[in-house]
This record gives structure tokens, C-alpha cells and sequence, in this order.
């Protein structure tokens, strides 16, 4: 067989099958997970996860996913987060439940949901703990470095420093201020669990420090066979709580 008789033979193969060569992305690699799903599989220490990929993780669950150059992400119980690749950046978008994610400047890490963004401050490592308080409250904690929060039709930017929180209400119209520090009041007919909610400010930003990073890395304490300081090391070697 001839060069050119070659080439024409893997371009008609390339024109005739290109899915499977071309498939979504990895985003990255299956730590030791358990009661965890990703398309409709169990996510097994190993396992691909590609662009797209929607991580389940039941009760008494954790999913754990790796991303190289140090980078990763631990999904706790009764969770479920949607993965994707974006040149160099990863993201991650949490749909239920509460997510804890490692970025770094070789790999970044962006976790989203509804309209908002929570990104490293100036590019740099920094751990994110994002949680569904309610379904309508996003909790964001900045556990190592500096987060940067945007959300609401104005594309509102907060930076949260390291140790501190910032809440997030989902919400079609803003909530009335009732004093500092409080949440907003919600209609109990509106529209506020659809997709691409607005998002509002409780009653301007609620930082709390110290106990909230607590409460943030009890994600799963108790969801897994793994020891605490299993756990710890998987994703945070700065602070990890264990009795």
C-alpha cells in the first residue's frame, strides 16, 4: 500500500467514526470512592471521568476525584456534580449537596452553580468548600486562600479570605434587609429552584470565620470507611479536623 493509499484509508476511518476518537475530555480520575455513580456505573478507584459526566454520590457516600498537578475534589453524601473541561480549566458544578475541591495554578478549579462563579483569588491554590444550605442557600467557605464569589444579574464579585464564608441566596427578586446578618425571607411560590435563578446577596455579605470552616470540612466525616486522616490527606493537608 502506497503513502497516499494510507492516508486515504485513515481519513475515510476518521470521517466514518470520529466519536470515539474524538470523545468528551477526561476531567479527571476516581480516588477511593464509595456509594458513588458516574454514568449509572459505580465511580471505582481508576475510573475516567469525562466531560459532561454527572458524579452521583448516595447516603453514607463519597466521591472523590483527582485532577493532577495536585488538584482535586471530594463530593459528599446525597451529592451530585456535573464535571467539564475547558482548555486548561476544570469545572465543576454542583447541582445538591455540598462539594470540596483543590485548585491550583498548574490546574484550575472552578466550581459553579445556578449563575454564580467561585474561582482562586489571582489565580492562586486555594481550597473551596460549596454547599447547599437549603435550596435556596449556597454556603462558600474559603478553607485555604482566597476565593473570589460572583454571582446575580449584576455579576456582583466578592472576595472571601481564607477562614471566612459568604452565603448566597437563590432567589427572583432581591430579599429585604431585616437587620445585619439576616436572611432573606422566601416566597414559598416562587420560582427560585429553576435553573438560572437569580442570584442575590443575603442582605449584603454574611462573613463568618472560624466555626464555618468546621462545619465545611464535616462534608463527610462519617460517610466512608476511610479514616479521618485518610480523608484529610485526599484533600486538605493544611487543616483537617479528626477527633
Amino acid at each position: 500500500m502506497t503513502l497516499r493509499s494510507l492516508i486515504a484509508v485513515l481519513l475515510a476511518g476518521l470521517l466514518v467514526c470520529p466519536a470515539p476518537v474524538f470523545a468528551g475530555a477526561v476531567v479527571g480520575s476516581a480516588g477511593p470512592s464509595e456509594k458513588a455513580l458516574v454514568r449509572g456505573a459505580p465511580l471505582l478507584q481508576g475510573t475516567n471521568v469525562f466531560s459532561g459526566d454527572v458524579v452521583e454520590v448516595a447516603e453514607g457516600g463519597e466521591g472523590i476525584v483527582t485532577f493532577g498537578h495536585n488538584a482535586m475534589a471530594r463530593f459528599g453524601e446525597l451529592s451530585a456534580v456535573r464535571a467539564s473541561r475547558d482548555a486548561n480549566t476544570i469545572g465543576l458544578e454542583l447541582l445538591r449537596g455540598r462539594m470540596m475541591y483543590r485548585t491550583t495554578p498548574e490546574q484550575p478549579v472552578v466550581g459553579t452553580f445556578a449563575d454564580a462563579l467561585v474561582r482562586a483569588g489571582n489565580g492562586q491554590e486555594a481550597i473551596a468548600v460549596v454547599a447547599f444550605r437549603t435550596p435556596t442557600l449556597v454556603v462558600v467557605t474559603a478553607e485555604r486562600g482566597s476565593l473570589e464569589v460572583t454571582a446575580g444579574r449584576e455579576h456582583r464579585t466578592v472576595t472571601v479570605p481564607q477562614g471566612q464564608t459568604v452565603e448566597v441566596s437563590l432567589s427572583d427578586t432581591p430579599p429585604a434587609a431585616t437587620g445585619d446578618n439576616a436572611p432573606p425571607q422566601q416566597d414559598q411560590n416562587n420560582n427560585s429552584k429553576k435553573k438560572g435563578a437569580g442570584m442575590w446577596w443575603t442582605t449584603g455579605v454574611v462573613l463568618v470565620g472560624g466555626g464555618a470552616i468546621g462545619a465545611g470540612l464535616a462534608l463527610s466525616s462519617n460517610s466512608t470507611q476511610l479514616t479521618c486522616a485518610q480523608r484529610g490527606a485526599l484533600v486538605s493537608p493544611y487543616s483537617f479536623p479528626c477527633p
